[in-house]
Order: structure tokens, then C-alpha cells, then sequence
């Protein structure tokens, strides 16, 4: 069988177990060993074992529990909703102050999280109750914080982003270097619209946000998260700690920050934990499902002669670069970002490399294409979790919402292309 048609194959039989709903981990698991048998090679079947403890035995996806939990100690104590109740009162003089309080709220809570669920999650249950009273349209509300929870995955440290350097072996301390001036970028551009849509009449509210806390309160509300944010992105810059060290001492600052600022007790540190160890259950059983796959792809030479047949081709790098963005922006409507990269960086990697990309550089690209997956029908995880915390709103008034969002992302990639160094310059400083 030639190369192109079992790769043919192999696509339709991964399709065939996840439109009834198979879990995407066994779909690429069960695709890959049949991809290994019908290409002769069953022999090779008992290396699944050592795919699967290779997979997991990496010290830096040790990274990813620790993350995620102090995201969720976070979530759980209500520290969120009082960081976000203080800066909505900080932005209460601006025009549609509320709308600005989701994007920074979002940028700023991510950069603890590390994911997009987590962060659209904590400001959406905070932001929704409060602009629904104030009479903002819904498509603004939905809008800003399903968009605004995306850059959770782009300002470090990000989830993505640790799981692309252990797939491509590239540093993830430069990974997160590199991706904080485009964070700080597309938050800026997302501000820029939020303000100029409510500059226009008939998008116009009385913001009279009003809490009883004080202007001292309000800084109580946003200096422990932004400090914590500080030691962590500090000490990985400086090269002080590594990532897994770092996201040690964020979950043992955030157990603090929560017992004496916010509400943590041991039930909801129990449930932290869990939300923490089923999304890294998740995560770990994709990635094996995956590397099944790639062994698949690798071991009957698909990916060896995709990249000749490309070279063949003559494409520009440009034009691979548009053709391998175009192809996750379809993959973003059907399968959500871990799944993915997973399953694509094997084949797509080489490519990028050959066409002569920076990965680190490529590394930020695919993440913001990864994130127009989160808010894009019919998967976009961002989309359920706004509709779940508002039970009155319409999917279809969410994914309205958005729109504006996603053109501004494929903005900040092409703005990307056009200046590869707003990615490049921060991880050129760390020696």
C-alpha cells in the first residue's frame, strides 16, 4: 500500500471512532496499532509498552498537575472572584469598563492557571451575573470572556506549551519567554475592540459597577495574584528554578494565598486535587494514544515520505506556513488542542523545520491557532463552558460573540509572520 493511501486509511479509521463519540485518547490508540498491523509490521506491537513508559517517564510533564492544581486552589478558594471584582473597580471610569475587567482579568488570571477552561471558567461565573444586570448585549459578554479565557494557553505558563517542548525537545523555559510579548499583544488587541465596540451608541451602559470594597480591598484582591505570577514568570526567566520547581512552589503559594485570603478549606483543597488528577489523567492518556499513532506513522515511513512529497511540491515556505495553519484551523472545529498538537507535530514538525522556521518561533503560532480551536463550533470547550455558567444563552449567541475575536487572532498570526521577532527577541536574551 502506497504511503499516501495508508495515511488515507489511517485518517478514516481515527474519524470512524471518534464521530460516534469514542474518547480521542483509544481512538488514536486503537488507529495506531491497527496502522502498525496493516502495515506488515505486527512484530512491532509489543513496543507499545515501551511507547507508553517513554510517553509518561518525562520529568517535565511533572509540570503539568502542579499547574493545573494551583489553578484550581485558585478557582476553589474564590480568590478569582475577588481578583476580578478589583479590577472591574479599577476599570469602572473607562468605557465599557466590565468588558475590559473580562480580557485583563483573563489575561492576568491565565497567566496562574495555565488553561483557557480554567480561566474562562473562573471570570465567567464572577463577570456573567453582574453584566447581565447592567444591560450589556449578551454577544459582548459571551464574546469577551470565552475569548479572553483562551489566552490561557498563551501567557505562560501555558499547558500547550509544555507538552510542545517535551513532543519537540525544545526548551520550555524559552517557549514561555517567547510567548509573553505576544500575549501581551493580542490582549492589547482584544482591549483595542472591546473599547472601540462600546465607543459605537448602541452598545452603550451605564456601568455602574459598585462593590463595597475599598481601594485597599481591591489591591488585596489583585497583588497576591499578580506576585504570584511575578515569582513564577521571574524565576523561570532567570533560570533559578525549572518549570516543575516552579510550579511546586506556585501550588504551595497558591495553598497559602487561598487559607488566609480566600475561603480554601481541606474539602475544597480534596476537590482541587481531583479536577487537577483527572485533567492530567486526560492529557497523559492522549498523549500515549498519540504517540501510538506517530509510531504508526513513523514506522511505516508516511511521515518520511510526506516530507519528500512536500519538498517535491515546491511549495514557498509561506505557502507551507499557510497550508499548515489552514489545516489547523479546520482540525480546531473537531478536536480540542492537546489532541491536536499530539497528533500532528510528528508529521507537521519536520516540515516547519525543513522549510526553515524557528520552532520556538512556531511553537507561539500553532498555540494561538490551538486557541481559535477553544472558541470555534462545534468543539470550542469556551463555547459549553459559557453556556454552562449562563443556562439562559444560546450557543449560537456565544459563537456570535466570538467571531470578532477569532479575526483578531489571525491577525496576531499574521502579524506573527510578518514580525517573527516580537516571538524571538525575549528568548534571544536568556543566555
Amino acid at each position: 500500500m502506497e504511503w499516501g493511501m495508508s495515511l488515507v486509511v489511517l485518517v478514516v479509521i481515527m474519524f470512524t471512532f471518534l464521530i460516534p463519540g469514542v474518547w480521542i485518547a483509544i481512538s488514536l490508540g486503537i488507529t495506531g496499532l491497527l496502522g502498525i498491523v496493516l502495515s506488515g509490521q505486527i512484530k512491532m506491537v509489543k513496543t507499545i509498552s515501551n511507547i507508553s513508559w517513554n510517553t509518561t517517564n518525562d520529568f517535565i510533564l511533572t509540570a503539568i498537575p502542579l499547574f493545573l492544581f494551583m489553578g484550581e486552589i485558585i478557582l476553589a478558594s474564590g480568590i478569582s472572584t475577588k481578583f476580578y471584582t478589583s479590577i472591574a473597580k479599577w476599570l469602572k471610569p473607562v468605557p465599557g469598563g466590565l468588558l475590559h475587567s473580562n480580557i485583563i482579568a483573563s489575561s492576568l488570571f491565565s497567566a496562574i492557571s495555565g488553561s483557557s477552561v480554567a480561566t474562562a471558567a473562573g471570570i465567567g461565573s464572577a463577570a456573567i451575573p453582574e453584566m447581565k444586570k447592567r444591560g450589556y448585549r449578551k454577544e459582548l459578554i459571551y464574546g469577551s470572556i470565552a475569548s479572553g479565557g483562551t489566552l490561557g494557553i498563551l501567557i505562560p505558563p501555558s499547558i500547550v506549551l509544555i507538552l510542545y517542548g517535551s513532543i519537540t525537545e525544545e526548551s520550555v523555559i524559552r517557549l514561555f519567554s517567547a510567548a509573553v510579548v505576544p500575549g501581551i499583544v493580542l490582549t492589547l488587541l482584544f482591549i483595542l475592540y472591546t473599547l472601540s465596540v462600546t465607543l459605537i451608541k448602541k452598545n452603550r451602559v451605564k456601568d455602574d459597577f459598585s462593590t463595597d470594597i475599598s481601594f485597599l480591598e481591591s489591591l488585596k484582591g489583585i497583588l497576591p495574584l499578580v506576585a504570584l505570577m511575578v515569582i513564577i514568570l521571574g524565576s523561570l526567566y532567570t533560570g533559578k528554578i525549572t518549570p516543575t520547581e516552579s510550579a511546586a512552589v506556585g501550588s504551595f503559594l497558591s495553598l497559602i494565598i487561598g487559607r488566609y485570603l480566600g475561603h480554601l478549606n481541606v474539602k475544597k483543597i480534596v476537590l482541587a486535587a481531583k479536577n487537577a488528577i483527572k485533567t492530567t489523567t486526560m492529557i497523559v492518556f492522549i498523549m500515549i494514544g498519540a504517540q501510538i499513532f506517530s509510531f504508526a506513522i513513523v514506522s511505516s515511513g508516511i511521515n518520511r515520505e510526506l516530507t519528500t512529497w512536500v519538498a517535491d511540491m515546491g511549495f514557498s515556505p509561506l505557502g507551507l506556513l499557510l497550508v499548515v495553519c489552514l489545516i489547523y484551523i479546520i482540525l480546531g472545529c473537531v478536536m480540542d488542542g492537546p489532541s491536536m498538537m499530539l497528533l500532528t507535530i510528528p508529521l507537521i514538525f519536520p516540515l516547519i523545520v525543513q522549510a526553515g522556521y524557528d520552532p520556538i518561533w512556531f511553537g507561539i503560532v500553532l498555540v494561538i491557532l490551538i486557541e481559535l480551536g477553544q472558541i470555534t463550533p462545534p468543539m470550542g470547550l469556551n463555547l459549553f463552558v459559557i453556556q454552562s455558567i449562563d443556562p439562559e444563552s444560546k450557543i449560537s449567541e456565544v459563537v456570535k460573540g466570538v467571531i470578532p475575536y477569532v479575526l483578531i487572532m489571525l491577525v496576531m498570526v499574521a502579524i506573527l509572520i510578518a514580525f517573527p521577532d516580537l516571538a524571538l527577541w525575549l528568548p534571544s536574551t536568556i543566555k
